[in-house]
């Protein structure tokens, strides 16, 4: 806060003098703010073995890597709209999928937020920066948010040469200003395209892999193995991403002085990860990285989304709009003593249209609660319709247990619920009243459950997503794949999924050793 306090002196002081305005602007840290779409910990400085990122372990090594990073809920709109305003998604309506900004008609009946939300990028413009954004938005609505700089095409970020012209248009361009620059790389989420103009330069085999931890052993299958190592494919093009960012950077010295953080949007789009609640969904990469001002470490403190924005309005010299749920990390980024935070919430309420399953968890140093509220005693099912015949528009609704308590430690993938345990009745009881007072203090207004009946019946009647061309025919490629038992599906030739995109690898084979089927494999969306 201190520094926050003589930021605002100092630019209060520049006002009418245009030297100490350059001396003031010089003074704040230019910030960066990178998301990667479905980034979970399949990295090399996160300690997995198959990714290849160099870059981001050269960033991780020489800032902060959070262990304990949690977005707000694991769906891309709602967790990206709590890093622009602060709240969670609860707070500011962004409670699922917005419609997608470069294609009006994709999720055209998705989610927005409330009117009139205080957002990021238009408190750091009013306080003097340039303001920037490449990649996608996907929050609504879109006018909410005042770039200077827009280029809003997720394909781009797939493109070396194209992100690199688009992050020099933007760096090369701010004015002698601090600057806040947004950079969303849509890798590595959907489709998974193993090859965009030799890009990345490592390819990953289905042979190489094997199912998450985090994941069922019935999940397994040759289709699976290959879903996750065309990702795999893909966080490598994130990190020649990185790389591409760094070296504009370099190139235009702009490293001592710029703030850097980089962090997934949600976890990987597999089973109980992306779209649920469990951690794997939720607890993302968080990096930050600010050389010569971060002492390189590994922190286990218990950080959030809603932290952001605190965090950074403080380096701005920026008031802080009232009400925010978060903190801001100056004081765990400067190794200042003092207690921070022993436990968080995070929350889901639905994605795209028709997967409503509304639930909130919170988590300590070891346990988990999560509670999934369809399915609370208290609650009344509508008359107007069963819940069996609500499941045929809503498939997720009230799917999971009331109550839900992991240990974390002894069960870090969340398979055993321990809910009801005479042993942890201390710990249940503690934690059930931490997640309500967070719901009380942050207004959950599925607090009241005559709110909750509503939701549900106003989901009933929402339309189906649209769904692009570019799902169906991905869907078909890995259900065609998982239903033959075939080890590799892009290993038969190229497949056009996305405007001539070429999904083959220079190592793939010219021929596909057949495996058995597997019969019990659970249905999985690698689209979501």
């Amino acid at each position: 806060m201190l520094l926050a306090l003589i930021l605002t002196a100092t630019l209060a002081q520049a006002a009418d003098n245009p030297l100490a305005v350059a001396k003031a602007d010089a003074a704040r840290p230019n910030i960066i703010l990178i998301t990667a779409d479905d980034l979970g910990f399949q990295l090399g400085c996160y300690g997995d073995t198959v990714a290849t990122t160099p870059h981001m372990d050269r960033l991780a090594r020489g800032g902060i890597r959070f262990t304990r990073g949690f977005v707000t809920q694991s769906s891309c709109s709602s967790s990206r709209s709590s890093l622009l305003t602060g709240l969670y998604p609860h707070q500011n309506g962004q409670i699922g999928l917005a419609g997608h900004d470069n294609d009006p008609g994709v999720l055209t009946n998705g989610y927005a937020m409330r009117p009139n939300q205080v957002t990021l990028p238009t408190l750091l413009k009013q306080a003097g920066y340039r303001t920037g954004i490449i990649g996608k938005l996907h929050v609504q609505p879109a006018s909410t948010f005042d770039f200077d700089y827009k280029e809003l095409s997720t394909d781009d970020t797939r493109d070396m040469e194209k992100l690199r012209a688009n992050c020099n248009a933007f760096l090369g361009d701010t004015g002698g200003k601090p600057f806040f620059f947004y950079l969303n790389l849509f890798d590595p989420h959907a489709p998974w395209t193993r090859d965009v103009h030799g890009s990345p330069k490592t390819k990953v085999a289905a042979e190489q892999v094997k199912v998450f931890p985090f994941m069922s052993p019935s999940d397994d299958s040759a289709g699976m193995r290959q879903q996750i190592a065309d990702y795999y494919t893909c966080v490598n093009r994130v990190d020649e991403g990185m790389g591409v960012l760094m070296d504009v950077l370099r190139e235009r010295g702009l490293l001592t002085n710029t703030l850097v953080v980089l962090l997934g949007d949600n976890g990987p789009p597999f089973p109980r990860a992306k779209v649920s609640s469990f951690e794997a969904g939720v607890n993302t990469p968080f990096i930050i990285s600010w050389p010569g001002r971060l002492k390189p470490q590994v922190s286990g403190a218990c950080i959030g989304g809603v932290d952001f924005m605190p965090t950074f309005l403080e380096l701005a010299g920026a008031k802080l709009p009232a009400g925010l749920p978060g903190r801001s990390l100056l004081p765990l980024l400067r190794g200042e003593p003092g207690k921070w935070r022993e436990w968080l919430a995070t929350e889901y309420t639905t994605h795209e249209v028709r997967r409503l399953n509304p639930q909130r968890s919170v988590r300590d140093a070891r346990y988990k609660l999560t509670l999934t509220l369809l399915n609370d005693p208290a609650f009344k099912w509508p008359e107007s319709i069963t819940l069996e015949q609500y499941r045929k528009v809503q498939p997720l609704a009230a799917k999971g247990d009331f109550i839900q308590l992991y240990d974390l430690k002894g069960d870090p993938y969340e398979f055993k619920n321990l809910a009801g345990k005479p042993e942890l009745r201390e710990v249940q009881d503690r934690l059930s009243k931490q997640l309500h007072s967070w719901r009380a203090e942050t207004q959950d207004p599925l607090l009241d459950l005559a709110a909750l009946q509503a939701l549900v019946l106003q989901e009933k009647d929402r339309p189906p997503a649209k769904v692009p061309a570019w799902k169906r025919a991905m869907r078909a490629k890995y259900r065609h794949s998982t239903a033959q038992g075939r080890r590799a599906p892009s290993c038969q030739g190229p497949l056009t999924l996305l405007r001539a995109q070429r999904s083959v690898g220079s190592h793939a084979r010219s021929t596909c050793p057949v495996q058995p089927a597997r019969p019990n494999v659970r249905a999985h969306d690698p689209t979501a």
